[in-house]
């Protein structure tokens, strides 16, 4: 169990590497609010006799018009971000950026912090109001902070993937191509793997091996593993020709797939590992403050969705002022082409339309319990009543969210 353990703290210190700032672009205009009926002034009483007067024009009632989804009046709602330099979570910055914060009363008020842990300890203490943070990122704070709820999907991380060898092995795309079923298409991709070997990283990565080989009746044993003793070292071998698959770490893939094209390929990600590659980037808040903040907690589902249709349709507006930004705060190094291979191959930032259809739809793979429910069978870090869907009243929130005609409107102007 140690290993199954181990999972999950690997699994966080991977989507560290995540972040990423997005571009400055034109501020987008909100949507003009309807206007409201004035008070009647007091008139001066006529000096001269009375003429009859026409009768006033009854104002044409007009179609209810979108409404701008702007704070109640007064001072904007103040958001405390604890904002991380993942790439997961950068609709922040952008939303910091191209003014979106105002154009939906709201103020954003950042601290950066590095890792997930300290961010968590500051909400649970009241220092801040939101966090960037996963369903399965939460489980060893099930007991310590059991106030802290996920309430916003941002993105489905797809950073696990197994590699094989260009000319020497097919893609699941591949075989869903030549099959036409995915569920076959899955089987066929994972049974290539029988008798071949794996150069990898057991102590962090033979849980995720496992679940993979699990979806085509397969076991460790019908693999032949080379136990590295770090990620690096595993890579590096496949580099030098060891071994026809690789599974490991994000920096590892992005390097081999990335840097040697010609020599690696993606053979498939979410799409073979079942539920244990499917994981999601989540914003928490504690009970209390949604409680009070139900409406500045819609506004910052709006923002996420916002940022999710830039990536999709205009990422050229976006990706060297997020590649500024990510330099600037996470201290690695990279540049708008490998953002945009990051963003194309490991992240999905999807539309609130698409959400419906994936991660919030039971009948679908991506649907986001399907990995809480086999994450919970498996951990150790859990009470034993815990119940996931407690503290991640994620459904709840996307019907609130998908309810409010005003923030769809808004997410869904014109990008220019």
């Amino acid at each position: 169990m140690k290993i199954q353990n181990n999972l999950i703290y690997i699994t966080i210190a991977i989507m560290l590497v995540f972040g990423l700032l997005l571009g400055a672009c034109q501020r987008t205009p909100a949507p003009t609010e309807a206007p409201s009926a004035e008070e009647p002034a007091a008139e001066e009483p006529a000096a001269e006799e009375p003429v009859a007067e026409e009768p006033a024009e009854e104002p044409m009632e007009e179609e209810p018009a979108a409404e701008e989804p702007a704070a109640e009046a007064g001072e904007a709602a103040v958001v405390r971000v604890g904002n991380t330099p993942f790439f997961d979570y950068q609709f922040w910055s952008i939303a910091d950026e191209f003014g979106w914060d105002e154009d939906l009363g709201l103020d954003l008020q950042f601290e950066w912090l590095t890792q997930s842990g300290p961010s968590i300890q500051a909400l649970a203490n009241g220092s801040l109001d939101t966090v960037n943070t996963c369903v399965v990122c939460n489980f060893p704070f099930y007991e310590s902070v059991p106030e802290m709820k996920n309430f916003v999907n941002v993105n489905q991380f797809k950073g696990f993937v197994v590699i094989g060898r260009q000319g020497e092995s097919k893609s699941y795309e591949e075989f869903l191509q030549e099959l036409g079923d995915p569920e076959a298409a899955k089987v066929a991709t994972i049974q290539q793997f029988e008798g071949k070997t794996f150069p990898v990283y057991l102590a962090n990565y033979e849980p995720l091996l496992t679940a993979v080989l699990e979806q085509a009746d397969l076991t460790l044993d019908d693999i032949t593993t080379i136990n590295f003793p770090d990620d690096e070292k595993a890579a590096l071998a496949v580099i030098g020709g060891e071994g026809e698959f690789y599974m490991g770490g994000l920096p590892s893939e992005i390097n081999l797939l990335m840097n040697h094209p010609e020599d690696f390929k993606l053979i498939g990600g979410a799409e073979i590992l079942g539920p244990a590659g499917l994981w999601y980037s989540n914003i928490a808040s504690t009970e209390e403050w949604l409680a009070e903040n139900e409406e500045t907690a819609q506004k910052i589902a709006a923002l996420s969705y916002r940022f999710n249709r830039y990536v999709q349709e205009y990422p050229d507006a976006v990706l060297p002022i997020v590649v500024e930004a990510m330099n600037a705060h996470s201290g690695v190094a990279t540049d708008p082409d490998e953002l945009k291979f990051i963003f194309d191959t490991f992240l999905d930032f999807r539309t609130y339309q698409q959400d419906a259809e994936t991660a919030f739809n039971p009948d679908s793979p991506l649907y986001w319990e399907n990995s809480a429910e086999y994450y919970v069978d498996r951990s150790q870090d859990l009470p034993e009543d815990a119940d996931y869907l407690v503290q991640n009243p994620l459904n709840e929130w996307f019907e609130k969210f998908l309810a409010r005609e005003d923030l769809l409107y808004w997410v869904d102007l014109p990008l220019e």
